[in-house]
Parts: structure tokens; sequence; C-alpha cells
């Protein structure tokens, strides 16, 4: 299985996303696209941690340029509060498919927070 790791940052946390490009390049090209929910790209990827899921992608600016994290900040932000998420945590994506990842939490401290 495949992992993939993005530190936290303050700004991370303020406002509600994790960064995705340490494997942007690797996403399928149908996951990029749109602008907000109601745009949609034509496929989504399935993000879960504990009993949260999420179907979700990453959006483009107006020029049509992936942004560096997917679009469901709601997912991201609960996932922030339910692991207690500080600036320095890492956060790890398990790859099952290119299609679904499985998040954890690993703090600053170095201890893995997975469920």
């Amino acid at each position: 299985m495949t992992v993939y790791e993005s530190e936290l940052t303050p700004g991370n946390l303020k406002y509600a996303h994790i960064y995705i490009t340490p494997f942007l390049d690797k996403l399928p090209p149908d996951v990029f696209g749109g602008t907000n929910v109601h745009a949609p790209a034509p496929r989504r990827v399935r993000l879960e941690f504990d009993t949260l899921c999420t179907d979700t992608f990453v959006t483009t600016d107006m020029e049509g340029k992936p942004r560096s994290f997917f679009q469901d900040r709601a997912f991201v932000r609960d996932f922030f509060a339910r692991k207690g998420a500080n600036p320095g945590d890492v956060v790890r994506f398990e790859e099952v498919t290119p299609y679904h990842f499985h998040l954890s939490l690993k703090p600053a401290a170095g201890k893995v927070i997975a469920t």
C-alpha cells in the first residue's frame, strides 16, 4: 500500500484543507475540475477516517489549474477536530485505490493516531 504524507501548517488548520502536493501528480486526471460542489470533476475520490467519509475532488482555479487540496473542507475540519490536529502534525494518506484513501494523523511528537 502506498502512503503519502503532508505536514500541517497554521494555514491548513485555519482554512480547513490539507495540501496534497506530495501526490497531486499521481491522482487520476478525472478527479480534477470544477470550481465548487455544484460544478464537480467527472469523478470523485473517497476519503475515510474512522466513521468520517466523503467523496470529493480537486477543484481548479479560473485558468483550469488544479488546486493543491481536496474540495470538501467540512470533512477536513471534522478530521482536525476529532484528532486535535496541530501545526507540525503529519496527515498520512494510505492509498487503497487511486480513488480511495484512508487518513491518519501522526502528531509532531511521532506517534501515529489511527483507527
